[in-house]
């Protein structure tokens, strides 16, 4: 497994699910932007797009002013991106922000405290360990020959198929409580194979921690509700602040 050094006072953001309607995230880009946000680190955990594929053109529009800020955010700041099920095949999109497909997750990152003390983290947009079917669905999605005989498809119709994904994805209820998430958490960390690591994924929008002898999990909670994301902080222990885009000092 790769590994990378993580920062105090990084930022977690995920499911942002951005889109016409929703413009959350670019309004947090302005704000890193001009200061009013302050991070080493930016960690983006995947459906920061409601629909960005690298093989698919029409989904780059849209999308092109983020990723002209993100690399340009990218100078001062480490920026690394991993990839969700809405926003894919991305390398090729960016030189200087991190991209981490799905290939690479989980991904284990080492956060050295200023105490000296150090934790282990895992990170993954958390669409893996899924049942067999909707794993090999997901895995068919990513293909490279499918998507640009899609594209091709879509190019032809003027965008109407990707249009009609994007219309759909509107109408999503993103802000639901899953039922026993606490059990499907623990069972979640298993698979992880670790009793020492914190795992922290996206995907299922609950903000939902657990922070156990043996146990430390963390779902991050969607962005696209009330522009919450969260700041890895050690005071004695691991924290994850809460903050919100909107009337919070940060």
């Amino acid at each position: 497994m790769q590994s990378c050094i993580l920062k105090e006072g990084a930022i977690f953001i995920a499911d942002a699910h951005e889109n016409e309607h929703r413009q959350w995230f670019w309004e947090f880009l302005q704000a890193l932007k001009k200061g009013q946000i302050h991070t080493p680190q930016l960690i983006l955990m995947g459906d920061i797009f409601d629909l960005l594929v690298g093989e698919i053109h029409t989904t780059h529009d849209f999308a092109k002013p983020y990723i002209l800020l993100l690399e340009e955010l990218a100078k001062d700041i480490e920026i690394f991106y991993f990839e969700g099920n809405h926003d894919f095949n991305l390398a090729t999109l960016f030189n200087k922000v991190k991209v981490f497909p799905f290939s690479l997750q989980p991904f284990y990152a080492l956060l050295h405290t200023s105490t000296g003390k150090n934790y282990d983290f895992i990170l993954a947009h958390g669409d893996i360990f899924l049942n067999p079917l909707t794993q090999f669905f997901l895995q068919t999605l990513r293909n490279h020959i499918l998507l640009y005989f899609f594209n091709f498809l879509n190019t032809i119709f003027c965008g109407f198929f990707s249009r009609q994904i994007l219309a759909r994805q509107r109408k999503k209820n993103l802000f639901y409580r899953i039922k026993n998430f606490g059990n499907f958490a623990r069972q979640r960390y298993k698979k992880y194979k670790t009793n020492t690591a914190w795992v922290v994924e996206g995907h299922y929008h609950q903000n939902y921690i657990i922070n156990e002898e043996k146990i430390k999990y963390f779902n991050l909670g969607s962005f696209a509700y009330e522009g919450s994301f969260f700041r890895v902080q050690y005071e004695q222990e691991i924290k994850f602040e809460e903050l919100k885009l909107r009337g919070q000092n940060v």
